[in-house]
């Protein structure tokens, strides 16, 4: 059997890697194997051409980081948005408007918000990153635009929208490749999938994604309708991975179950139907030592009282050495906690009381945040004239010689030209004496001690871990209302489970903050046999001897 199914993974990769086709489409589901994948493509690709250029693209840094990290010596790896920055900084022509000297300012939508509602007397100013994540060339992304260039600054939206407007019209100037890889195809918008068109004019491509993993429909617009629509199109080669060779068997078949009942119920309308089987020739071991998932209910939760905290801390002392320096050499974290803020707060603390070191930094986030002074202080200390830096300094400060003649200033052709001479000399003041910001290196934990990682639902994308706890697992958290369960509900839960390598922890509680919750709708749809249930109460801890 083994053989058999070590000959037929062979066989579902050498006929994407044989295959001539100039577009393909791969899903691949959580686990499946899309890194070495990548490396044979690139390795078919250099060895025919060996002075050939390979552009790999995908969706956040972690990932970026992480596939430089596996096939940077075979391909050059971008971000969306780094490749843009890329572009814009290398060809003249589709950074027009900008000089050579632009800066990347991701919050550049919240000054052209408020310079819109300036100039027109108050109201709600267009939604300018939405509609250029929708591709729209309007009157809203033409003033979007137009100040950007006042600013002569870019966001990371607007950096992706300039490239396509001028690729859209004059495709020529799109670079070719050799071989062009696109990764997590399900996370992008409009405005990326529109643009990976354009460069596909030009370049052989192989598109790999999965419907069940798309998460960030909510807050990107991006849709799985995307890659749904490739693999159904006469245009692209459609073709699949089908083993999982990460999790143990018993979070494939939960998996398995999950998909079983969503389709019954009319959940996924529109999945692609694809095979995601266990791997025995990876997998057995780690199958057989992990047989079940462990769902674990507590009595009570909360910041005085914290069970979540207390069993995380017990099964993290217990995990074997070996899984420890496996997770350390290969580079993914031991233990990845995964759920929403107001549970993995409360685990944080916890753990850092304990001598923890965490890694709680998540790319999912939206790179709008919040405008600071010292924002606008950073950009005069390097250029005491930025319009940038004292347009941020007035939305800050708010002086009276401001607020009394908004539209005025709008106008100057340098804003720092018509400033009070005591308010600039003031502000240039702060900016000489700003001390440059210094780079925190991340903290790594000693070498036999296991790196531990918390993190959203949408910041678990790309990730995997030995042990992995997926806490507050209670409707009204996930699913959001168990009446009106979403499709996103379900792929958050899928994309949860399958974060796994070893094993999977599944925890809710009977009371958090003084507030009775119920179990998450979605423990229910795993199989009976392939769960371990504990209660977890004073008594329990006491027993075992958890302190």
């Amino acid at each position: 059997m083994p053989d058999d199914i070590q000959n037929e993974w062979k066989e579902a990769v050498d006929l994407i890697v044989t295959s001539n086709h100039p577009k393909k489409v791969v899903v691949a589901g959580p686990g499946a194997g899309k890194t070495t994948l990548f490396k044979k493509l690139l390795q078919k690709s250099t060895t025919a051409k060996p002075d050939a250029s390979h552009l790999v693209l995908t969706f956040i840094n972690g990932l970026a980081a992480e596939l430089e990290a596996d096939l940077g010596g075979f391909a050059a790896v971008f971000t969306f948005h780094g490749y843009c920055f890329k572009l814009l900084h290398k060809n003249p022509h589709l950074r027009e408007g900008l000089t050579d000297s632009f800066q990347v300012f991701p919050q550049l939508a919240s000054i052209i918000k408020s310079d819109w509602a300036i100039q027109n007397q108050g109201g709600d100013a267009p939604q300018f990153v939405k509609e250029m994540r929708l591709a729209k060339e309007n009157e809203a992304t033409e003033y979007f635009i137009g100040r950007s260039n006042y600013y002569n600054a870019v966001g990371f939206d607007d950096m992706i929208f300039r490239v396509y407007q001028k690729l859209e019209v004059a495709p020529h100037f799109s670079e070719k490749y050799n071989l062009l890889l696109v990764d997590e195809y399900q996370d992008f918008n409009l405005l990326e999938v529109s643009l990976i068109d354009i460069l596909s004019g030009k370049s052989p491509i192989v598109i790999a994604g999965d419907d069940d993993q798309s998460l960030y429909g909510s807050f990107r617009e991006s849709s799985w309708n995307f890659i749904r629509g490739l693999y159904s199109s006469p245009e692209y080669e459609s073709l699949g991975l089908p083993f999982c060779l990460r999790c143990p068997e018993v979070v494939v078949n939960a998996f398995d179950d999950v998909v079983k009942i969503a389709t019954a119920r009319n959940f996924l309308a529109g999945r692609i139907d694809k095979e995601y089987r266990y791997f025995p020739p990876v997998k057995m071991t780690d199958s057989l030592h992990h047989p079940k998932i462990k769902v674990l209910q507590t009595s009570v939760q909360r910041g005085g009282v914290n069970y979540f905290g207390k069993i995380i801390h017990n099964s993290i002392q217990k995990i074997p050495k070996e899984y420890i320096t496996e997770s350390r050499s290969k580079g993914f974290p031991t233990v990845l906690i995964i759920g929403n803020k107001q549970y993995l707060s409360q685990v944080s603390s916890f753990l850092k009381n304990l001598g923890y070191i965490l890694d709680e930094k998540d790319d999912s986030r939206d790179s709008s945040g919040q405008i600071g002074r010292n924002d606008g202080l950073y950009i005069l200390k390097k250029d005491p004239r930025a319009r940038l830096g004292w347009r941020i300094m007035l939305e800050m400060d708010r002086p009276k010689f401001f607020t009394e003649n908004l539209s005025e200033f709008l106008k100057f052709p340098n804003i720092s030209d018509n400033l009070p001479a005591a308010y600039k000399e003031q502000v240039l003041a702060e900016a000489t004496a700003l001390a440059e910001p210094t780079p925190t290196n991340p903290v790594i934990p000693e070498s036999e001690k296991p790196t531990i990682k918390l993190t959203s639902f949408q910041g678990a994308k790309g990730l995997s871990a030995q042990y992995v706890f997926v806490v507050g697992l209670h409707n009204g958290d996930l699913p959001k209302d168990p009446n009106r369960i979403t499709d996103m509900d379900i792929c958050k839960f899928l994309v949860a489970l399958t974060r796994t390598r070893k094993q999977c922890y599944l925890i809710y509680t009977s009371l958090f903050a003084g507030v009775k919750k119920q179990p998450s709708e979605f423990l229910k749809w795993i199989g009976p046999s392939r769960k371990r249930y504990w209660y977890v109460n004073k008594e329990f801890l006491k027993a075992n001897g958890i302190s």
